[in-house]
């Protein structure tokens, strides 16, 4: 096994990634790019630099993914809350009896709201007034074509190689 890339190599592999795939890249990854470009980096200390990359973006991905549940959390809050403040807004106004208030931050009104359908017996409803979604059932495509069944439209992929990690 080599024990150095060959810096051409890897260049062209790595300026192929950033023209097929540019919204992946970071200004941050800049550093890295250079680790890898540089040509007297060897074998392994290029794949640590590969593996810290991957252990950061997932750290990332982690961390963005908790970040996105704690705002989406805050918004439904604050959701809920001007949802409450308007429905206060609403009965208040009720009780005064007053049906439209002039402020200088915003008109407040009382109109009629939106019709709504209710479906009662999703069963009675015709045809034409019921969707349905179509899609393939790749899990039962799968589980016929490895009981070696003929499976019209559908058919098994060579299996791609892939790379694991693995941490301790």
């Amino acid at each position: 096994m080599p024990d150095r890339l060959d810096p051409t190599f890897v260049r062209a592999q790595i300026e192929l990634l950033r023209v097929t795939h540019p919204d992946i890249w970071d200004e941050g990854d800049e550093r890295l790019l250079a680790d890898m470009l540089e040509a007297e980096t060897s074998l392994y200390e290029f794949f640590a630099s590969l593996v810290h990359g991957m252990r950061t973006t997932e750290a990332f991905i982690v961390g963005m993914s908790t970040l996105m549940e704690q705002l989406k959390a805050r918004r439904d809050r604050y959701e809920r809350r001007e949802e409450v403040l308007r429905g206060l807004a609403l009965k208040l106004m009720q009780h005064a009896n007053v049906r439209k208030i002039e402020l200088p931050q915003a008109t407040l009104s009382i109109r009629t709201g939106s019709q709504k359908v209710i479906i009662t017996d999703e069963t009675a409803l015709p045809p034409d007034c019921v969707r349905v979604r179509t899609e393939p059932n790749k899990t039962a495509i799968k589980e016929h074509l490895a009981r070696g069944e003929h499976v019209p439209g559908a058919e098994m992929s060579n299996a791609e190689p892939m790379l694991a990690v693995r941490t301790k």
